[in-house]
């Protein structure tokens, strides 16, 4: 149990006030008790010990409601700019093997991140909405493009971010995994859905593929996260969220109990 050396002087001031009082409170007591037995003293030293015994009640409930009231508040640390986590997770990105910026990421890459990020002070709130973001492992397409062919037909792929979208609806698509297999094996494969992102004509054959049943949608992006990029604007819109909740709460505590 540990006091600081204001509360040790209020401390002793209490046993002072309290020694005060039984002494004063012993005399009034005496001069009651003479007066009612005949033997008067002075209205003044009545009034005078009177005075004191107020004066020492009010520095003792003074003193006490000082010592006992809740310590004031230190003002809270900071919470980390996002940066700080920024760098974390892309140092997790750089030892990651056979790992190239704009390669596909996958919810053991976030599982990852979010240990780092709590090893750093942040918990984000928002983790199963950010897994659900992410797709898994064992996708199809996070499979294919971590092979040895994937990986060249990723590394030229990634040039065109907007080309994961495509290609994960592409593999929504009847025999489309099949048709795909041929594309990894080919040289320009990738050009494909560059081309379906980039041109005019790709976004043509799109919207023909959107009015079949499994198409639907073709053009329009998934909401997925595929690249570490990705990932880090995201999270990068947690914290900005989670600042503003910390300086709101700041400004406006609860009472205790609340």
């Amino acid at each position: 149990f540990r006091i600081s050396c204001f509360e040790f002087f209020l401390c002793v001031l209490r046993i002072s006030v309290v020694n005060f009082l039984n002494k004063s409170i012993r005399s009034l007591l005496g001069g009651l008790r003479n007066q009612f037995c005949g033997e008067q003293e002075p209205m003044w030293h009545h009034s005078y010990t009177c005075r004191r015994v107020i004066f020492a009640v009010v520095v003792l409930c003074t003193s006490t409601a000082t010592l006992f009231a809740a310590p004031p508040q230190k003002d809270k640390k900071a919470f980390p700019k996002f940066n700080i986590f920024e760098e974390a997770a892309q140092d997790y990105f750089d030892k990651l093997r056979n790992y190239r910026e704009g390669d596909i990421i996958s919810q053991r890459d976030v599982r990852a991140i979010l240990r780092i990020l709590k090893q750093h002070g942040w918990i984000v709130l928002e983790q199963d909405e950010l897994l659900g973001l992410v797709l898994p492992d064992s996708d199809y397409m996070v499979v294919q493009l971590r092979t040895k062919k994937g990986r060249v037909f990723m590394h030229q792929l990634s040039k065109t971010p907007e080309a994961y979208d495509r290609l994960e609806r592409f593999l929504k698509l009847p025999k489309s995994k099949r048709y795909f297999q041929g594309l990894l094996d080919g040289p320009d494969g990738y050009k494909m859905f560059q081309y379906m992102v980039t041109s005019k004509g790709g976004k043509e054959m799109g919207i023909q593929l959107s009015r079949t049943k499994d198409g639907r949608n073709f053009n329009k992006p998934t909401g997925h996260l595929y690249t570490a990029e990705e990932l880090m604007k995201k999270l990068s819109e947690y914290h900005a969220a989670y600042v503003l909740f910390l300086n709101a709460e700041a400004a406006n505590p609860q009472p205790a109990g609340n």
